[in-house]
């Protein structure tokens, strides 16, 4: 016995402490690789056929061999002002165009500093030890992993050009820093640092005091932490998904805000709509608001008749009356007896009246009650004191019944004396 009660304990402990997690975290946050960028400080290529000139602050640097064989290099300078501190990864970005043929490109450091708008042929600094080799095939970006580089420096700088062993009557492009379009800033000549870090969205607004009407528009609100480009944003109903928001193009630019219109023609109504956030790149990263309400009128009900003395009689018809304030347009009625639910209607326009003929054969009490609630929000109610039902035949005339029978019958003979009178005229 001592042995399943302590599997019981376990058991509950799990399913609460899982509970618990589940409702304070409407947010997934994972670990993702990102990266950031620095463009080069500085470039510039060198040309054997003008050995004393200075080509610094052009749109692209070149490399190869130049018309007639002559040499050209390329170089290029990177800070590390943006290196994190939880780097993984560093690597060089090179945008190389205009390239017709298959090339062995190299890449060497460089150890000695230059000046990219003095540099020349002849004061060009000595090259170092070599990084890599890499064959392009086409124009394309390329990259080159300095990973092992960076510890112990500051800065890196590199030579970019075709050894004379592998000589091609050809030289290629390379976008500078000055020659990129800010429409194209992958282009650059960039050192990418690649480092773990947190991606997380978390959705802000709607909150869980919310309550949003339509034909109105509204501002859903987030932040983010991380690289996040784009964001595809939803609506869902409780677990089951309404629609996308986002439908047009399918995502939205990250800038934490997005109008939102609340239409007549999509039925809203409820208590339980949450907004969902994704990163549109990676659909692991995403955030809920918090539960919020769409289109819910505040307002109260309070039961006119039956009142707390009330005696109906069975086979006989009563109203069923109510008032309420705000803007509430249906609204459920239950009768009870005791605490047993014994006749409902539902859904059905707040006139502020209802009429019930009692069955004949009703059960007899005095713990009969009638709950009317809004329609579109269950939170919104009334009790009626208890009344009593008497069986046919009892308890005499019921107050006001008589009245309501001659009203009536009044009412239909002022019509039709009416009607009588226009045919003869």
């Amino acid at each position: 016995k001592c042995m399943k009660d302590k599997k019981s304990i376990i058991l509950l402990s799990l399913i609460f402490f899982s509970s618990v997690l589940i409702y304070i975290t409407p947010t997934r946050a994972i670990i993702k690789d990102q990266t950031i960028s620095t463009i080069a400080e500085k470039d510039t290529y060198v040309n054997t056929d003008e050995a004393l000139s200075n080509f610094g602050g052009q749109n692209y640097a070149l490399g190869g061999f130049y018309f007639g064989g002559d040499i050209v290099e390329a170089y290029f300078f990177f800070n590390f002002s943006d290196k994190p501190t939880n780097y993984i990864k560093a690597e060089i970005s090179l945008d190389f165009w205009s390239v017709s043929q298959t090339m062995n490109i190299s890449i060497c450091l460089i150890e000695e500093d230059w000046d990219e708008y003095s540099m020349t042929w002849i004061s060009k600094p000595s090259k170092g030890a070599e990084i890599t080799s890499m064959i392009i095939t086409q124009s394309d970006i390329y990259t080159i992993n300095v990973t092992n580089y960076i510890a112990g420096r500051n800065n890196l700088s590199i030579c970019v050009y075709i050894k004379v062993e592998n000589y091609v009557n050809d030289y290629f492009y390379i976008t500078s820093r000055e020659g990129f379009y800010s429409w194209a800033p992958e282009d650059a000549p960039q050192l990418i640092w690649t480092y773990p870090d947190n991606v997380e969205i978390t959705v802000t607004n709607p909150t869980s005091s919310s309550n949003w009407l339509e034909i109105n528009f509204y501002t859903i609100q987030w932040t983010t932490i991380g690289n996040i480009d784009n964001v595809k944003i939803e609506l869902y109903k409780g677990a089951t998904f309404v629609e996308e928001i986002t439908y047009l193009l399918g995502y939205t630019a990250n800038d934490g805000e997005y109008d939102f219109y609340v239409s007549s023609a999509d039925n809203y109504d409820g208590t339980d709509y949450r907004i969902k956030i994704t990163d549109y790149d990676d659909p692991n990263v995403y955030g809920y608001s918090g539960y919020f309400s769409i289109n819910v009128k505040s307002g109260t009900i309070t039961i006119t008749s039956p009142t707390r003395g009330s005696s109906w009689q069975a086979g006989t018809m009563h109203s069923i009356t109510w008032t309420s304030t705000g803007n509430i347009l249906n609204i459920d009625i239950e009768i009870y007896k005791g605490t047993v639910l014994a006749y409902y209607i539902y859904d059905v326009s707040n006139f502020g009246i209802k009429y019930w003929d009692i069955d004949e054969a009703i059960e007899i009490g005095t713990d009969w009650r009638v709950k009317i609630s809004n329609s579109d929000n269950s939170a919104q109610f009334d009790w009626s004191y208890n009344f009593e039902i008497t069986s046919a035949g009892e308890g005499g005339a019921i107050p006001g019944y008589s009245l309501y029978i001659i009203l009536t019958i009044s009412i239909i003979s002022f019509i039709l004396l009416i009607r009588r009178f226009k045919l003869r005229c």
